[in-house]
Parts: C-alpha cells; sequence; structure tokens
C-alpha cells in the first residue's frame, strides 16, 4: 500500500517583477488592485517576498496589511531573485509539494526540480521556459485592466 504525502502549498512572490512594468513602477491604485488579485492566489499558505528597497518602500502599506515574510535584498541584479530561489527551496524542503511562483522571470523554472510549480504572472512577462516547467499558469490583468478595477 502506497502512502500518499497531503498537497502543501507555499507562494514566492518576486514584487518587483510584478509592480514593475516597462521600466516604470505601478501607480499606487494599480499596485493596491493587484495585491488585491495576488491575495486571491495565495491565499492561506506560507508567501515569502523579496525585494530591493526602492519598490520595498513603495509597497509598504501592502505588506504590511499581509502576513507575508518579506526579505529586504541589496539592489543588484537578480538579489530578489536568488533570495527567492533559495526561499523556494526551503519550503520544499519543509515539506510543500507545489509552489506558487508570483512572477515570470525564466530563473524559476528550476524550482520544477523540488516542488510543482504554480505560475502567476502577467502574460507578456512570463517566460517559455517559466511556462513550460508550470504545472498551472494563472495571468494576472494587465496595467489597464487593474487601473479600472481600481477606479
Amino acid at each position: 500500500m502506497t502512502t500518499h504525502r497531503p498537497i502543501r502549498y507555499a507562494a514566492i512572490v518576486d514584487i518587483e517583477n510584478e509592480v514593475i512594468d516597462r521600466g516604470h513602477l505601478l501607480p499606487a491604485e494599480c499596485r493596491r488592485a493587484l495585491f488585491g488579485e495576488l491575495d486571491r492566489a495565495v491565499w492561506d499558505m506560507p508567501v515569502r517576498v523579496a525585494s530591493g528597497p526602492s519598490v520595498l518602500e513603495a509597497c509598504v502599506g501592502e505588506l504590511a496589511a499581509r502576513a507575508w515574510g518579506v526579505t529586504l535584498v541589496p539592489t543588484e541584479p537578480d538579489a530578489a531573485d536568488l533570495a527567492l530561489l533559495e526561499a523556494g527551496r526551503h519550503f520544499a524542503n519543509t515539506g510543500a509539494t507545489d509552489l506558487v511562483v508570483v512572477s515570470g522571470d525564466h530563473a524559476f523554472a528550476s524550482l520544477a526540480a523540488v516542488a510543482r510549480l504554480h505560475v502567476v504572472a502577467h502574460r507578456h512577462k512570463l517566460s517559455a521556459a517559466l511556462r513550460m516547467a508550470a504545472t498551472t499558469v494563472t495571468y494576472l490583468p494587465d496595467t489597464h485592466t487593474l487601473a479600472l478595477a481600481s477606479a
């Protein structure tokens, strides 16, 4: 008789990837609407966010309202990605079977080796590698839709 490991979810959120669009920080009202979308995607699971200081400062209100773990990283290329990859591996090593990856960055495709990936991303930011590694993909609304939702 085989025993099945219960499904356990955890999430990593590349907030920089989601709140910066075409080189510009989303307006506050769009960020609020985006966080509402993220709440539905990562409800009732442990969440880790990593960001540099400028994005963290812009999102401090939204992040403070949630019980998400936050990692401050230096303003260096890939610093947040590396911290989130480590968090994803830690979640998997401590029993998570499924990771919700809020990012479109190809770097997170490697996590498919340790857990099933459920990707939440903007369609235009989702890399082919991450899409192929994902068990499921959920697209976030585009910036225009977020702006309408926040009006």
